[in-house]
């Protein structure tokens, strides 16, 4: 549907929210990673003190 209403891509400025979506999803890629490191530290410390 949205093909048929515009052919042509407009032309223009480059759309700036990309950048700003893609720092976005970076930091939330970056906090995902620390949270699952500690987690895994959590997990390990909680199987080490059951010995």
């Amino acid at each position: 549907m949205r093909d048929s209403l515009f052919p042509h891509t407009p032309t223009g400025r480059p759309r700036r929210p990309v950048i700003k979506r893609q720092m976005r999803e970076k930091r939330t890629a970056q906090a995902l990673i620390v949270f699952g490191l500690v987690l895994a530290a959590v997990e390990i410390y909680v199987i080490w003190g059951s010995f």
